[in-house]
């Protein structure tokens, strides 16, 4: 009896194994039909260096003229591009350098009366191009979609807008057989419309290779001209008006820095618990640099320095009394930046600062007030910052920022008071800045060259 119940207890202690045996040979079986799951790409932020050619569209000739063919050309930008990105979705604000405006004219006399195509004159003047081109910076503001299907290759496609600085110019361009007379219009900004598809590849290390196509749709003429074209007898043969806008057909590559391998050292690398990530500043600068060329005040500060009058009058004078005097007042330059610590002595970010003056024209005899000017400066720049010494409490620290500056000029004249707004380059060079503190509070002084300031001062919290 005793060792029929051994032989029971066995029996059923090898069932139990042979069951548990079985569940875990179907868990096994289940697990390795799992479907392997798309890696999700990189979250956060990530800063690149874009190349493109262009092929841009022909200007529009508004005349009807037989002799005369507008044909493409060619143009290309060189920038950086700042974005942050999702699982899919991303969205990045770039800062180029690149073609305007390009316009390709081609004069043909096959059908000119007297046309001689066996003279060499007439066979050179056939073969002859008037090709121009205006470079200008740019903003594209484009908001992607990109979806992985391995841990390698993604799928991307974006859309946006494209901004341009504005300016008023007076422009001729000519040679022996064509001119051309262009009036550009002063606008604030140029708009246009920018969208790209194309793919990433993931390199070894998690940075990413993108190559793109696209388009930019001009919705505006970026400039308004006419030309003039002579015959192989100098005579002149024709002549028109004519658009362009910025439309054109790009190939773009790119190289994306997505911080990979800092991101992936957060949880061994010490400073990632005793830095701080965030930081916000203010600071309080000289107006120097914004002053010097303004329209109703120096109109060259540095040059005015040597001279024996404190400032030199500009052109807006002539529209008063010559009996008259301006009394000037400058506004300090107020400066906000935000900045993030992507590494431990790289840090990207953004800086804004407004400034501006304003004039009093008074009579010289009466001092009664004849007039009124000001000048409003607005930048907006992507920031970068370099900083060589890291401690908890002192950090040493250099930087460069390029972006956009806005110009409100509201000048008196003899006709009409109205408002300008135009826009131009602005950058900001941080030779030297060191800020110091505790408890997330700090106090800052940096030394530069740029619309900050050539020395500004300020306060900041950071965490």
């Amino acid at each position: 009896m005793e060792l029929k119940t051994r032989h029971i207890i066995l029996g059923f202690m090898t069932s139990v194994l042979l069951l548990c045996g079985v569940a875990h040979g179907q868990d096994s079986v289940q697990v390795s039909n799992t479907p392997v799951q798309i890696p999700v790409w990189d979250k956060g932020f990530r800063i690149g260096m874009t190349t493109q050619a262009q092929l841009v569209l022909p200007a529009t000739l508004t005349a009807d003229d037989p002799y005369m063919i507008s044909l493409p050309g060619f143009g290309g930008e060189l920038g950086v591009e700042l974005s942050y990105h999702f699982s899919h979705f991303g969205v990045s604000l770039g800062l180029n350098f690149g073609t305007f405006r390009v316009f390709n004219f081609k004069p043909h006399f096959d059908d000119a009366p007297g046309a001689d195509l066996d003279d060499p004159d007439f066979w050179l003047y056939n073969q002859f191009h008037h090709y121009s081109m205006i470079p200008n910076l740019l903003l594209p503001l484009k908001f992607e979609f990109h979806y992985p299907f391995n841990d390698k290759f993604a799928i991307m496609a974006d859309l946006g807008p494209k901004f341009a600085f504005g300016y008023k110019m007076d422009y001729a361009d000519g040679d022996i057989w064509i001119t051309t007379y262009e009036d550009i219009a002063m606008k604030p900004i140029y708009v246009s419309l920018v969208t790209d598809v194309g793919l990433y590849y993931r390199l070894p290390y998690g940075d990413l290779i993108r190559g793109s196509v696209g388009a930019n749709v001009g919705f505006q003429h970026v400039s308004d001209g006419e030309y003039q074209y002579k015959n192989p007898s100098c005579n002149v043969q024709g002549e028109g008006t004519f658009f362009t806008r910025n439309t054109n057909f790009n190939l773009q590559v790119a190289y994306i820095h997505t911080f990979r391998r800092y991101k992936q050292r957060r949880a061994t690398d010490t400073w990632q618990q005793e830095l701080p990530r965030h930081e916000f500043q203010f600071n309080v600068g000289d107006p120097v640099l914004a002053v010097n060329g303004s329209s109703i005040g120096f109109s060259n500060f540095f040059s005015s320095l040597f001279q024996e009058f404190p400032y030199t009058y500009s052109a807006v004078y002539w529209t008063h009394p010559i009996g008259d005097y301006p009394i000037t007042r400058f506004v300090p330059t107020f400066s906000f930046n935000y900045h993030y610590r992507a590494t431990k002595w790289f840090w990207v970010g953004g800086l804004t600062t407004i400034t501006g003056l304003h004039n009093t024209w008074h009579d010289r005899f009466s001092d009664e007030i004849t007039g009124h000017g000001s000048e409003v400066h607005f930048t907006c720049m992507p920031d970068l910052r370099f900083s060589y010494f890291n401690r908890k409490h002192v950090t040493l620290y250099s930087g460069f920022g390029l972006g956009l500056r806005i110009i409100s000029l509201k000048e008196p004249h003899q006709y009409d008071d109205k408002t300008h707004t135009f826009c131009r380059v602005a950058c900001q060079l941080t030779a030297f800045g060191v800020k110091a503190g505790a408890k997330h509070w700090f106090g800052n002084v940096e030394l530069g060259l740029g619309y900050k300031g050539f020395l500004s001062a300020g306060f900041g919290y950071e965490f």
